[in-house]
């Protein structure tokens, strides 16, 4: 066990020595997720805004007054139509304008449809809010004149209406806002990979490339206690970076604009102490497969191409199961990566993690490890890993 304590100091002690380096790693873990995520929040929040003060130019007012009137008391500030004002909407400066049809008036006397016509460039998305807000206006106000018309020709405006839906909303504002808060969950387990990414290469292949591996083997230290000593540096110095990550969120989410865009401070030190607990599987398992594909490469070049498609498979995961349509199985648990995805977000919604979860969690990754460390093991006894091979 000394021997297994003494390697991971040597390694942990050769990590830090670049301080600068360590130092901008752990910044980099602290600030680059929580500033992302505070720009949507931002992004989100200025849109609702654009929407909720809708500015539109409308063509032929002069033709609608009820119509108008009706857009003032639900808030648009009306403007003037513009003569280039398709051209604007092509370049951006405007979202959306009404243009009036001339005959509105005369149409709406012989009971027809009154005609009016919403420029807009569905294919920018600053504009879909201002775009959505004014068509949905439309339709309320079409809406309301279709039940005038009703009334007047004696028929209960309900009549047209057979059916009245009312959705009712189960979800918690914690579950509602899980929905937006879902890239905590997704650089949780990227940092777990990131985190340990340059111990591991410097401990394999670096190692290899700087022929300081030789030495090592050549001391009294068994090929299973270099291993282990490595993974327990790599390991550790990935909780550093996951625990750094996570106090990041946790602080930038304390000053974001979330009651704006309708999401309650949901990451507190409850969600912290979970978020944690979850991870600790790909805490363990990342720097062992890490270790692994290091030790395949013959340099630092080639072992950063083996560790890439691990980070490559970390990333994607995440975004498969967020655009899934069908509920996850609950065998998905025990799945590596996605069962740490899946407990994460439970946590972010506020429901209960069954212990059965969470140790359907940790079993496959504890045999993952135990498998990756033993074949990286073999490797070191037979002296294969000086070679590369």
């Amino acid at each position: 066990m000394n021997r297994i304590l003494v390697i991971a100091r040597k390694e942990l002690v050769e990590t830090f020595r670049d301080r600068r380096a360590m130092l901008m790693a752990l910044a980099t873990a602290a600030l680059a997720g929580p500033i992302f995520l505070v720009l949507i929040f931002n992004m989100i929040a200025s849109q609702g805004e654009r929407a909720r003060t809708l500015s539109l130019p409308v063509g032929g007012a002069e033709h609608a007054p009820a119509l108008v009137a009706f857009l003032e008391r639900e808030g648009v500030r009306i403007l003037p139509l513009p003569a280039d004002a398709e051209a604007r909407i092509r370049a951006g400066e405007l979202d959306v304008a009404l243009v009036v049809d001339p005959a509105f008036a005369a149409q709406v006397a012989d009971g027809r449809s009154g005609k009016v016509r919403l420029i807009a460039d569905r294919s920018r998305d600053r504009a879909r809010a201002s775009i959505d807000q004014a068509e949905t206006l439309l339709r309320a106000y079409g809406r309301q004149w279709g039940g005038q018309r009703l009334l007047m020709r004696g028929v209960v405006p309900a009549v047209a209406q057979p059916l009245d839906v009312v959705v009712e909303d189960l979800a918690t504002p914690q579950q509602s806002g899980a929905l937006v808060l879902f890239l905590v969950a997704y650089y949780g387990l990227f940092a777990a990979v990131m985190g340990g990414m340059p111990l591991a290469l410097d401990a394999t292949a670096g190692e290899r490339e700087r022929q300081s591996l030789e030495p090592l083997l050549a001391t009294p230290a068994a090929a299973h206690e270099i291993v282990v000593g490595k993974w327990l540096a790599v390991a550790a110095f990935a909780a550093l970076v996951v625990v750094v990550t996570l106090a990041g969120f946790a602080l930038t989410l304390s000053f974001a604009p979330l009651p704006p865009v309708g999401v309650p401070f949901l990451f507190g030190g409850r969600e912290f102490a979970r978020f944690l607990a979850i991870l600790v599987p790909m805490i363990a398992l990342m720097p062992a497969a890490l270790l692994w594909l290091g030790s395949r490469g013959r340099t630092i070049k080639e072992a950063q191409t083996n560790l890439s498609l691990l980070l490559f498979v970390v990333s994607v995961i995440p975004v498969v199961q967020l655009f899934l349509q069908r509920r996850e199985p609950d065998w998905l648990v025990a799945v590596p990566v996605s069962g740490q995805y899946l407990l994460l977000n439970r946590a972010l919604r506020g429901e209960p993690i069954a212990l059965v979860d969470l140790a359907l969690s940790c079993a496959v990754p504890a045999a993952l490890v135990a498998l990756l460390l033993w074949s990286i093991a073999r490797r070191y006894a037979d002296e294969a890993v000086l070679a590369g091979k």
